[in-house]
């Protein structure tokens, strides 16, 4: 059943092209086919047992073979458990309670964050926060580069895009012409105000802290340092750097705080365990992985989701290194959450970092 209706001809043209089927039923089947759907364990089936009998009554069970245990309709379960299926009195109290205590539980709660603090989103067995939508954000390595009253901004730093950032110079040390390339990451949904595309640089090289290249992004000596494009390049073009020393960012992701700045913002997330501080000690390492990505395509993308990986596990405190209680797998599925959630991550990179 579809209540948006559609346009002359628009129905036609999708049963031509099977996006939908015809089917000849009497009243009575669909009625009582939908009336399953009032319980809790037919909400969960997210209407799919009813629109496999229909497939089988018009000889499309190759179709639901297809189907079964895909991607959308595990997501369709997911969506439908998330957002038509209200817990009874007692199982909302308990799940607020659950929140609540996983919250105040959190090594990050209540944490002093600010400009320069390395974030990492948070994910169990049995919940994904960044499953149903944000699937940028699951598995993220978050820089925090402003906080004010007004709103919080960082840039995501495991994501690369398709498009590499060249640069030409000339080498100082032998005077012939070279160039260099980064991948250019995707920072978040939001751009800068003004027109020009803006690159953010970069690195936590205790070298070249040591040789004053960059200033720190926060009060911390020893966290991550920015640079500009134009002292970047001169250090690589007088050998002081490496192009691959250098994370480079364009976009930003904003979150807004209450008037007077006192809720909200980054520290709201990390307070709601959407996201944990990484450790100072462990902000290098996680560095070092993900300077081993390389600008996104079809060749290079299993590698680069793999980095994903293990950036976001080498920034897990140590006190939440133990191992997680039995993972929740989708409703009458074999496939658990993380799994999807992880799935579905990979699918947001193939539809927006990927080229065409």
């Amino acid at each position: 059943w579809n209540a948006g209706g559609w346009d002359a001809g628009q129905l036609r043209e999708e049963l031509d092209q099977e996006s939908w089927y015809m089917v000849a039923a009497d009243s009575r089947t669909v009625f009582e086919e939908l009336k399953k759907n009032d319980a809790s364990e037919g909400i969960l089936d997210a209407g799919l047992e009813s629109w496999s009998l229909l497939m089988r009554m018009i000889g499309r069970q190759s179709a639901i073979d297809d189907t079964e245990e895909s991607f959308n309709d595990l997501m369709l379960k997911e969506w439908t458990k998330e957002r038509l299926l209200f817990p009874t009195e007692d199982e909302g109290d308990e799940k607020i309670g659950e929140f609540l205590s996983k919250a105040s539980g959190s090594s990050s709660f209540g944490s002093n964050i600010g400009v320069g603090s390395v974030l990492r989103s948070t994910a169990s067995a049995q919940y994904n926060p960044f499953l149903l939508s944000d699937q940028e954000y699951h598995k993220c390595i978050l820089l925090v580069v402003q906080d004010d009253d007004e709103m919080s901004v960082g840039v995501i730093l495991n994501l690369p895009t398709a498009t590499p950032i060249q640069f030409d110079f000339v080498d100082e040390r032998t005077g012939d012409g070279a160039s260099f390339q980064v991948p250019e990451r995707y920072g978040g949904r939001f751009s800068d105000a003004s027109d020009e595309e803006v690159f953010l640089w970069f690195h936590c090289n205790e070298s070249l802290k040591d040789k004053g290249i960059g200033e720190p992004l926060g009060m911390d000596l020893s966290s991550v340092w920015n640079v500009s494009p134009d002292d970047a390049a001169n250090a690589i073009a007088t050998g002081q750097a490496r192009a691959d020393d250098f994370l480079v960012v364009s976009g930003l992701s904003v979150w807004e705080k209450a008037p007077g700045g006192i809720a909200g913002g980054i520290r709201g997330e990390v307070n709601n365990n959407l996201f944990e501080v990484v450790p100072t000690e462990d902000i290098g390492s996680v560095f070092d992985v993900l300077l081993q990505q390389e600008p996104m395509s079809s060749e290079t993308l299993e590698e680069n989701i793999a980095f994903i990986d293990l950036a976001w596990s080498e920034a897990q405190s140590a006190d939440r290194d133990t191992p997680d209680s039995c993972p929740t797998s989708v409703y009458k599925s074999n496939v658990t959450i993380s799994h999807l959630a992880d799935t579905a991550l990979k699918r947001w990179v193939s539809a927006f970092l990927l080229e065409n």
